[in-house]
């Protein structure tokens, strides 16, 4: 028998979801995503050479695909801060969806571009780390 005595309910965690310290680097981390991002959309319309998804000032692209870089970002903060036992597979879906944004611009404005697809690989990154900070399942032999 074990002398500890039971956790709390508030101390019961999913097998899968992230610790916390790990959900709140993740949450940082693709919080900084979000805002390089915002960064490079901006210098990619003062440099007069915007990305597919803003479109030229004359010629803007839909509202719509403004947003299509800041989904995965999105989506890692919230399936993070939901405490979600599939963050990894989010962050993987928001790791694919920057690097095919960067490629797709990678003709017209190869700067910005290689911009969002370092952003692509620091999601990667953070992703790949956060994999070791999820909880597991422990069993125990009596």
């Amino acid at each position: 028998m074990s002398s500890l005595p039971p956790p709390s309910q508030s101390q019961i965690a999913r097998a899968g979801s992230l610790t916390h310290g790990w959900k709140v680097a993740v949450i940082i981390t693709h919080l900084l995503i979000a805002g390089s991002l915002l960064a490079l959309a901006i210098s990619s319309r003062t440099v007069g050479k915007p990305t597919w998804w803003l479109g030229s000032q004359d010629n803007p692209a839909l509202v719509l695909f403004w947003f299509i870089p800041f989904l995965g970002p999105i989506g890692a903060i919230v399936a993070a801060a939901r405490n979600s036992t599939k963050t990894h597979f989010v962050g993987a879906t928001a790791t694919l969806l920057l690097v095919v944004t960067g490629v797709v611009d990678i003709t017209k404005t190869p700067g910005i571009a290689i911009g969002i697809i370092l952003l692509g690989v620091c999601t990667a990154t953070t992703t790949f780390a956060a994999i070791a900070g999820r909880y597991r399942s422990v069993t125990t032999s009596l």
